[in-house]
């Protein structure tokens, strides 16, 4: 049997599980989600100050 977790299907769990067993994943999963969003900040606040 994989892991279950409640309300999550069986590939979600592997995933959790495998996030628990390797918790550097999980700190590059952050560092990659904030990258992406201060990219896309930085994109649209470039757009908003060229149409000045």
């Amino acid at each position: 049997m994989g892991p279950y977790y409640r309300g999550t299907s069986q590939g979600m769990g592997a995933f959790f599980d495998m996030l628990y067993e390797h918790p550097i994943l999980m700190l590059l999963f952050v560092v990659g989600a904030v990258g992406t969003a201060i990219y896309f900040w930085r994109k649209k606040t470039t757009k908003e100050q060229s149409g000045l």
